[in-house]
């Protein structure tokens, strides 16, 4: 196998999306199967955590209890392990794929509506200062 060495410029841009990746998705601390609600217990990197059915997890149907206890977490946090069984399950993905079971539809929208909304670009800061230049938002007739 050849070895390639990587550059500085290489190394701190995959330093940088790294920690852009981290602040943006959601991160494992710890993982544990909770065997009398035949859940797994996941807590975030971000002092949260939630549970969810090892039912809702397709890739952990017909392994036994017992061996659910050996659930690891990457170093990253991006996915949760059963070595064992060579199963990986991004923690990002999960949360993704459950989180509509987990809340109304419309509760969904809004969250990243107005997640959003709040995002400030250029273009955004530009039309703005313009409209207030010529007085700002009109106001609204009463009728």
């Amino acid at each position: 196998m050849s070895e390639r060495e990587i550059s500085d410029t290489e190394y701190a841009s995959a330093l940088a999306q790294g920690h852009t990746e981290a602040s943006t998705e959601v991160r494992a601390r710890a993982v544990r199967y909770l065997a009398d609600r035949d859940v797994l217990e996941i807590e975030t990197t971000r002092d949260g955590g939630f549970m969810i059915p090892r039912t809702w997890i397709d890739a952990l149907q017909g392994i036994p209890a017992h061996e659910l206890a050996q659930l690891e977490v990457w170093p990253d946090g991006s996915a949760i392990e059963l070595e064992a069984h060579d199963i990986q399950i991004s923690v990002d993905g999960l949360l993704a794929a459950v989180l509509p079971a987990l809340l109304p539809e419309a509760a969904i929208a809004s969250i990243f509506a107005r997640r959003g909304g709040s995002v400030t670009s250029d273009a955004k800061r530009a039309s703005a200062q313009l409209n207030g230049r010529k007085g700002g938002r009109p106001r609204k007739s009463v009728a």
